[in-house]
């Protein structure tokens, strides 16, 4: 099926007229007078390409045709002048010069793209077009050509760079094949593979997680998730508290004789004031305070009495 042709891209235009050629060589019998390829060819225009021809088709009078209208020749000469690229091998020279071979594309398209170019540009001998296609090739095919050595004709060294492309996607396939059976291993093995020790990456990690399971209470070393971060001026309390991570009633005692925060056990202030605490931890601890106070009155006197 014959592509239509609106004249948007000059550059069409050739492979326009090489599909009508296809179709007219298909049926020679459909298209053995001229008139018949230019209708045919013409049924294919759009746009300003069609609108071109059409004062001719829809004012002709009879005997005053124009010349295209029986010669097929004429009609190409006709549309090529008026549609096609102004300068047509000065732009195939700048794409051949510009062309290269895409990193991650098949050779094929770039001979493809080199051998229509090359077809369309004069004076290139094949010394010139042969280091054109092999200095626009991918460094690892040139590599691999460096090895075997350069073949002095074109037509070889396109065969080569073929038959290297082709190994490079056979090798890609087959890791790609390879990794969808065997999935990558974990990182501890993979580090155990390497020479290195998996308990590397855990010892360094355990900055990060002890940090987070401290702000969540989940340190078992921490028993309360409200207490303050270690530090040198602060009495050690560990020895002191309960497992529910609570003062004991005879600490809480202690403190209240003699004025001590029940948070941070210093004097001074109460521990409602702390600066220490947030205030449901302070609400907390004066319900404490309050619940030990009036437990006291009811506490043998021994306990009273104790330090």
């Amino acid at each position: 099926m014959t592509d239509t042709f609106n004249s948007t891209d000059p550059k069409k235009l050739h492979e326009f007229l090489i599909q009508c050629e296809l179709n007219f060589h298909d049926r020679l019998q459909a298209f053995c007078l001229d008139s018949w390829k230019v209708s045919f060819a013409l049924s294919f225009l759009k746009g300003i390409a069609l609108t071109w021809f059409e004062p001719d088709l829809l004012n002709a009078i009879p005997g005053t045709e124009p010349a295209w209208a029986d010669d097929y020749s004429k009609f190409i000469i006709e549309l090529t002048t008026n549609f096609s690229p102004h300068d047509p091998v000065g732009d195939a020279k700048h794409q051949l010069v510009n062309l290269s071979m895409k990193d991650g594309s098949c050779i094929n398209k770039y001979i493809v793209e080199f051998n229509c170019l090359a077809t369309q540009v004069c004076g290139y001998r094949e010394g010139a077009l042969h280091h054109m296609f092999y200095n626009r090739l991918l460094d690892c095919i040139k590599d691999k050509i460096a090895h075997v050595g350069k073949p002095p004709h074109l037509v070889d060294l396109c065969t080569m760079a073929q038959g290297i492309n082709a190994c490079y996607w056979e090798c890609k396939s087959e890791i790609a094949c390879q990794a969808k059976t065997n999935p990558l291993p974990s990182s501890s093995s993979k580090q155990s593979l390497s020479g290195g020790s998996p308990f590397r990456q855990s010892n360094a990690s355990s900055g990060t997680s002890s940090s987070s399971s401290t702000g969540k209470g989940k340190n078992p070393q921490c028993p309360s998730s409200s207490m303050p971060k270690s530090d040198s001026s602060m009495p050690d309390l560990s020895g002191i508290m309960g497992k529910d991570g609570k003062l004991t009633a005879t600490e809480c005692l202690h403190h209240m004789k003699n004025s001590l925060c029940l948070f941070c056990g210093l004097s001074g202030h109460l521990a409602k004031d702390c600066h220490r605490s947030t205030s449901c931890t302070a609400k907390a601890c004066t319900a404490q305070a309050a619940s030990i106070a009036v437990s006291t009155a009811e506490m043998p006197a021994k306990v009273k009495n104790s330090p």
